[in-house]
């Protein structure tokens, strides 16, 4: 009789690990947990906490790209786009955040339709703080279908110097396990128009 007992133990908990990992699994196929754009402060990417680490990250063949507008005016929108080309990849997935020179997140994602969200504060599986709401963008579950990706970012009104981005891209083989898959990074580095205006007014 123990020995059905810890039978019967056994596949409870199996099932129950099973059901675990391919929930983390479904819910990260519409995006991975906040902080995970490689960006200064965050902790790293899905490459370094252990998930798609099966090699090394920029190792594969695919171009990751960040591009749209190199200004911004203060308190207003820029429109980037997010992509990956020449990738043979099934699925593909990116988060983004925005730095100012000080490493502070800064400024205000807006998603563009259906394939984008900004990650919420309520949204428990992705653990974003409350300071942090509306600075951390990522693809849906409908955008991992996608190989590219266009984001809306309003800049702070206090904010005249230099803004990186960084994002996280995933390209994956889509056979439903973190493994097999290749992570890549990719800054830009934009500056608003008066800092362009007063750099050029004043010319060394």
């Amino acid at each position: 009789m123990k020995c059905v007992r810890k039978f019967v133990a056994g596949i409870t908990t199996g099932f129950i690990m099973y059901s675990l990992f391919t929930n983390v699994l479904y819910a990260w196929s519409g995006g991975p947990p906040a902080y995970r754009a490689g960006a200064p402060g965050d902790e790293g990417t899905c490459h370094d906490t252990g998930c798609h680490n099966s090699f090394e990250l920029n190792s594969g063949e695919a171009k990751f790209l960040i591009t749209g507008a190199g200004t911004y005016i203060p308190g207003k929108f820029i429109e980037l786009e997010i992509s990956f080309a020449e990738s043979a990849g099934t699925f593909h997935g990116f988060e983004m955040t925005a730095l100012d020179a000080h490493d502070n997140r800064v400024g205000k994602f807006k998603k563009t339709g259906k394939f984008t969200r900004v990650i919420s504060p309520n949204d428990k599986s992705r653990g974003l703080r409350k300071e942090d709401k509306g600075k951390y963008i990522e693809h849906t579950a409908a955008g991992n279908k996608k190989k590219t990706w266009r984001v809306r970012w309003k800049s702070p009104l206090d904010k005249t110097g230099p803004i990186t981005f960084y994002a996280a891209g995933n390209e994956a083989d889509g056979d439903g396990n973190p493994t097999g898959d290749f992570i890549y990074t990719k800054t830009k580095q934009i500056q608003s128009v008066s800092f362009l205006k007063t750099s050029a007014d004043n010319p060394d």
